[in-house]
């Protein structure tokens, strides 16, 4: 029998090069891939890896790259151009799929790959990092010890800088606020919805966002009725304002090209000094039939390091073969307490 392989695609990426280090800190020779073989061959460090270059559109390719392949792992954003094309792959190879991604389409077209996933006996968990990872065991937790809950509120205060990849995904989504109404995904406009949430330091304002948990926590919990929200701070206000003003002009082509260009010229993403004084708060607040409400709260310090740290481990968890067959979220393959285990995760919750 082969030796069980993890292959990273999107390595040269920004979190991607965080991902191939946590995975060779752990003891891991992941086989590095992505489009450019150029880039892969500047990763000096990790020259004694495997690298395969692919291109997600090449759907032959995609499947010779990962014959041998056990659990990939997506890094590879926006994932709305990656994810579907990988996951073909997937199936045709038995590989079990990873990614990292938040956007809330993705893991709805996953999720309706379900069935294909199960039949190839594979696995498929996206939002493996800090988008959804930490809040979907929040979620799941809360959702458990409060049966019958007939709506979920997630509100996320994030102080964290951007890598290009992240910006990218938010210019995606600038235009597509969502939430689940009676279990069905619903538009609604940026701004249109405010709620209250106690993100450690008494009430703050926060603002309707579009958070891939109106996909994930339905699944994780049955809830039928969710919203996400962002902390009010001054770059949600002017991304709300820009989304109601400016939202459809900067989907078309000429002005997205001009963001890209400009994204492309800054930096890759937050610095190491950055990342030491960033974190992310996520406040779960559910509903019952009877109006009483329940809240839990949990911290993650670094959210770009918490990424690569837990989906490094969950592609350990699949290498030694414990995993869930078909469309999973990651507190339905691995519980809700999974998120423990990291550094720099502190859970507020009424029993402790």
């Amino acid at each position: 029998m082969s030796q069980p392989r993890l292959m990273i695609y999107g390595a040269t990426g920004y979190t991607g090069q965080l991902v191939v280090a946590e995975a060779v800190a752990g003891g891991l020779r992941p086989v590095l891939a992505g489009r450019s073989a150029k880039k892969l061959a500047t990763l000096t460090r990790w020259s004694a890896l495997d690298q395969r270059t692919v291109a997600v559109g090449d759907a032959d390719g995609l499947t010779s790259a990962l014959k041998d392949i056990t659990v990939l792992v997506n890094c590879a954003g926006p994932f709305s151009r990656t994810a579907e094309p990988v996951v073909d792959a997937c199936c045709k190879t038995g590989t079990h799929y990873l990614d990292i991604t938040g956007e809330l389409a993705v893991f709805e077209a996953l999720a309706a790959r379900d069935a294909t996933a199960r039949q190839a006996k594979i696995m498929v968990l996206p939002g493996a990092g800090c988008d959804v990872l930490p809040s979907d065991c929040l979620i799941a937790d809360l959702a458990a010890r409060n049966p019958g809950a007939r709506c979920l509120r997630l509100g996320l205060a994030a102080r964290s800088g951007f890598s290009q990849g992240t910006l990218r995904t938010v210019l995606d989504g600038l235009n597509d606020f969502r939430i689940r109404r009676d279990g069905a995904i619903v538009r609604v406009e940026a701004g249109s919805l405010r709620h209250d949430f106690d993100f450690g330091e008494g009430p703050n304002a926060a603002l309707v966002s579009v958070l891939g948990d109106v996909a994930t926590a339905y699944r994780s919990t049955g809830i039928a009725n969710i919203e996400t929200y962002s902390q009010a701070s001054r770059p949600v206000e002017l991304l709300t304002w820009t989304a109601r003003r400016l939202g459809g002009l900067l989907t078309m082509r000429l002005p997205r090209r001009l963001l890209d260009t400009v994204i492309r010229q800054g930096p890759a993403g937050p610095g190491e000094r950055e990342r030491r004084s960033s974190h992310a708060i996520f406040v779960a607040e559910i509903e019952g039939a009877d109006g009483a409400r329940a809240t839990a709260r949990l911290r993650v310090a670094d959210p770009y390091g918490f990424t690569a740290a837990a989906v490094v481990a969950v592609a350990a968890r699949v290498l030694q073969g414990d995993v869930r067959l078909g469309y999973q979220t990651p507190s339905s393959a691995y519980g809700a307490d999974f998120v423990r285990q990291f550094d720099g995760v502190a859970w507020d919750r009424p029993d402790g």
